[in-house]
């Protein structure tokens, strides 16, 4: 292993951090009118988001060429590098290898790849590295596509924004992450006077990119965003809020012609979002860099 100087990420809000990180590691795999990512020019123009291998793994992507699959691991940790090596001889399952077809058998492309906003102070063998914040760069141990490893060696990193996709949060994203999203959603829900399922939920969270994550990685978000429609149903916002336990949905209801009516529902978001879950520390416990400063900046709720 070697040391490596230490960048830190622009975004101070975990949340926000992880789903930047996660636009930034789809944009690999895709293009703008004015920029290309290092795999879609590599010919990975497809990709599918935490998806199981024959291994039982589930890494965060693994994109698609003609002849080759790739396997990436997205995080915020230092000490992910060590885990990577789990991921070298990973094969596709039937199900990947239908739902993305090849007339040939495709061959994995070299080692894991483990892609991450900052530079850990240690890199570990056994993997790739891409750091996607500038100045962006890739530490490369291992590829067997040409067509990659040149592609991978002439790129500089992103020198634009990337776009956003439309998501608001990842299935990997904590409860206390999903809050200020799930916020803005309810304020919604309040204004149509209306009743959204926990699907329709994950659907707005996860944008363009919902057919993009496994079944099983969308249920896992699913699950989050029940438990805090129920919480919310039973406290914060009990005046407003109806859980519906068949249906997996949640009514907001407020009398939108009345302006205090209007007032205190947004303060009862406000006071929500100030609150600390007992889940979040539980969800945080392993962590080192936590963030305890949640964020704050959704508009009041106006007809």
């Amino acid at each position: 292993m070697k040391e490596c100087r230490y960048l830190t990420s622009p975004y101070e809000n975990i949340g926000e951090r992880r789903v930047e990180l996660w636009r930034r590691s789809i944009f690999l795999f895709n293009k703008s009118q004015r920029e290309v990512g290092p795999f879609f020019e590599a010919g990975y123009k497809e990709f599918f988001c935490e998806p199981k291998t024959v291994e039982k793994l589930t890494p965060d992507i693994i994109g698609f060429s003609d002849e080759f699959f790739c396997v990436l691991d997205i995080s915020m940790s230092n000490q992910k590098g060590q885990e990577m090596k789990k991921y070298e001889s990973v094969s596709l399952t039937e199900y990947l290898k239908t739902l993305f077809p090849s007339d040939v058998d495709r061959k994995n492309g070299g080692f894991p790849f483990l892609v991450t906003d900052l530079l850990p102070t240690t890199i570990y063998k056994g993997y790739n590295l891409i750091q996607v914040y500038q100045p962006g760069q890739a530490v490369i141990e291992r590829i067997t596509d040409e067509r990659l490893l040149d592609s991978l060696n002439n790129w500089t990193g992103f020198l634009l924004p990337v776009p956003s996709y439309g998501i608001l949060a990842v299935p990997e994203s904590t409860e206390e992450e999903l809050k200020p999203k799930l916020a803005g959603i309810f304020k919604k829900i309040a204004a149509d006077d209306d009743e959204m399922t926990s699907e329709g939920v994950i659907q707005l969270l996860l944008g363009d990119l919902y057919a993009s994550f496994s079944q099983s990685s969308r249920s896992n978000l699913r699950k989050k965003v029940e438990n805090i429609c129920k919480l919310v149903s039973d406290g914060a916002l009990s005046d407003y809020a109806k859980y519906d336990h068949e249906n997996k949905s949640i009514q907001i209801s407020v009398d939108a012609s009345n302006p205090q009516s209007r007032a205190k529902f947004s303060r009862s978001i406000d006071s929500w979002l100030k609150s600390i879950t007992f889940s979040y520390f539980q969800e945080f416990r392993d962590l080192d860099d936590v963030n305890e400063n949640i964020e704050e900046d959704m508009e009041d709720y106006e007809d």
